[in-house]
């Protein structure tokens, strides 16, 4: 079933997924199970290392189709919606039912007259409606406000889980860099004490050198394992976040690179359009909503209560003569005229509590723009240093290619040959951890503006 959007505020909609939002509440949640289910067996296991690289969109996916934290906004939800049935109960009609049979098990004697036993059946109907009930008015359109803020929550707490996801792979990508520099350097060290081993066996060089290249070997050995371990953890994180296994390697997210590196615009147009987006500000203003519809309910109970009741009692007696039913209508009008200040006292704790939900709101937008401005000065700052980082690779590989050829002349020594390999291992292991230190701001720019992480775009 495709997404259907929902409005949940002004120039606000949310996509529920394959969430169907009827009344029956046991419908939702057998329909949101199975969808669930499906999802988990449809996707099946994360891609071996044999198939196609697991790429940033699929790991969104399996997040919210796997991570539990999706099935509980889901069922948030459905508890908001249960709320907003009960506060709905006010405004119908019940009906009861009630049924006597009292068995007289022995003789009876009636005019002189032995009869043999009998049951005594009585039974009643009666239906209630009431007619005026001002005080459940702002309480159920309190639930209905809630559910909404709910909606938008719940909603946000998906947005974010995604982010989670691309986080820890973009993350897990980052240290599978810095392996592969790792390992180019250790290919680097093993070349050269082979070639500086030839060299000393030829009386080019001196012993000094070959013990220099092998603590450059130990050392490239020493920094592989230790960045192995890191990716390995790094797996084990996102492994937790997909709630799934997951083997290398992992596609690098392209389009989201490149959109890093993209210029960015105004920042006060980011702001304004973080502060059209952000659910986190929709939940916040309908939860203010909320608490001002709770804090007109107590004085409302100044009203009567208006109620009406209609009955039907029968009864089935052996000796009972004339008619056996009784019908009857009721009118009932409530009115608690003093009620020792409980109304009084509940009106000035939910009116300071409506006022604490607006500043809280007003707190939020100012963090939006505070978020926004801070990320986007980020970004900025690791666009430079990745541009400034490029230029320090291209020129850290120049110089070990110049240095290997002049050690090779005997025109430089060892040292200097492990001072340019370390050179550009450092140049190259902090381009990568750039590029992708780049990713995760540009990610942090779009959390901050209520995208979702799958975009290339800010507006």
């Amino acid at each position: 079933m495709p997404a259907t959007p929902t409005t949940i505020g002004p120039r606000m909609t949310v996509r529920r997924g394959t969430t169907t939002w009827d009344r029956a509440t046991g419908a939702k949640r057998t329909f949101l199970m199975a969808s669930a289910l499906v999802s988990l067996l449809g996707s099946g296991p994360v891609r071996a290392a044999s198939d196609h690289p697991l790429t940033l969109n699929e790991a969104v996916q399996l997040a919210l189709s796997r991570n539990e934290q999706a099935r509980i906004a889901d069922e948030q939800i459905l508890v908001a919606d249960a709320a907003v049935e009960k506060a709905r109960v006010a405004f119908l009609p019940t009906v009861t039912g009630l049924g006597n049979d009292v068995a007289r098990p022995y003789d009876v004697v009636k005019n002189g007259t032995t009869v043999t036993p009998y049951n005594a059946v009585t039974g009643s109907g009666t239906i209630s409606q009431p007619v005026v009930n001002l005080p459940a008015w702002p309480l159920y359109r309190q639930a209905q406000r809630l559910l909404d803020a709910q909606r938008a929550t719940s909603a946000d707490s998906k947005r974010v889980l995604q982010f989670s996801a691309a986080s820890a792979f973009i993350n897990a990508l980052s240290l599978e860099a810095v392996v592969a520099a790792a390992n180019r350097r250790l290919d680097t060290a093993k070349a050269t004490l082979v070639d500086t081993q030839a060299r000393v066996e030829g009386q080019l060089n001196s012993s000094n050198d070959v013990t220099r290249a092998q603590l450059d070997l130990a050392s490239a050995v020493q920094e592989v394992a230790s960045d192995e371990g890191n990716v390995q953890q790094a797996y084990v994180t996102l492994a937790f976040v997909l709630n799934t296994p997951v083997q290398p390697p992992l596609a690098p997210p392209t389009p989201t690179l490149e959109a890093a590196a993209s210029q960015l615009g105004a920042v006060n147009k980011l702001v304004t359009s973080a502060e059209l987006r952000r659910l986190d500000l929709v939940a916040s203003k309908h939860a203010a909503r909320a608490a001002h519809l709770f804090a007109d309910e107590p004085l409302m109970r100044i009203v009567p209560t208006l109620g009406i009741a209609a009955a039907v009692i029968g009864q089935s007696l052996p000796f009972a003569s004339g008619r056996n039913t009784d019908e009857t209508l009721t009118t009932t009008l409530s009115w608690q005229i003093y009620d020792a200040g409980n109304r009084y006292a509940d009106k000035h704790s939910r009116d300071s509590v409506a006022i604490i939900a607006d500043l809280t709101e007003a707190t939020l937008e100012r963090q939006i723009k505070s978020q926004v401005e801070t990320a986007a000065a980020a970004l900025t700052s690791a666009q430079a240093q990745y541009r400034a980082l490029a230029d320090a690779v291209a020129s850290s590989r120049k110089n070990v290619e110049e240095t290997a050829t002049l050690y090779r002349q005997g025109l430089a020594t060892a040292l200097e040959l492990t001072d340019a390999n370390d050179s550009r291992f450092e140049a190259e292991v902090g381009f990568s951890g750039a590029q992708y230190a780049m990713a995760l701001a540009y990610l942090a720019l779009r959390q901050a503006m209520g995208l979702e992480p799958l975009g290339t775009g800010l507006q």
